[in-house]
């Protein structure tokens, strides 16, 4: 069975998240960040940008692992970062780019309202 994990960030800087964005996928930090993804067990990202009338999103969606493991890896980065690059993410990337308050605590997870086999 493949494991998917997907997430929903807020996108407080567009630019700022683009050339973030470039910087991980073929930039000076693309090795940093694929040593970050290998660590969480990630085969694959994918990032997404998407447009809504509440705002700018972005839609991460890891490969290889669950919902659990996304959310223990970035929570992990964020209390206790073990490189540079994770610092970055965690002081840079996730307070300014996505505007998420990081001193307060993380949301509940997210409960699963149903699930349905055709």
């Amino acid at each position: 069975m493949t494991q998917i994990a997907v997430a929903v960030l807020p996108l407080a800087d567009v630019d700022a998240w683009q050339r973030f964005a470039d910087e991980i996928t073929t930039g000076a930090r693309s090795d940093a960040h694929r040593a970050f993804l290998r660590r969480g067990g990630v085969s694959k990202e994918t990032l997404f940008h998407q447009q809504t009338p509440m705002g700018d999103l972005m839609v991460l969606v890891w490969d290889g692992v669950d919902p659990d493991q996304l959310a223990a890896h970035l929570g992990s980065t964020l209390q206790n970062p073990s490189s540079d690059h994770e610092r970055y993410l965690a002081e840079y990337v996730i307070p300014k780019v996505h505007g998420i308050d990081t001193a307060q605590p993380p949301p509940p997870p997210a409960r699963r309202v149903a699930e349905i086999t055709p």
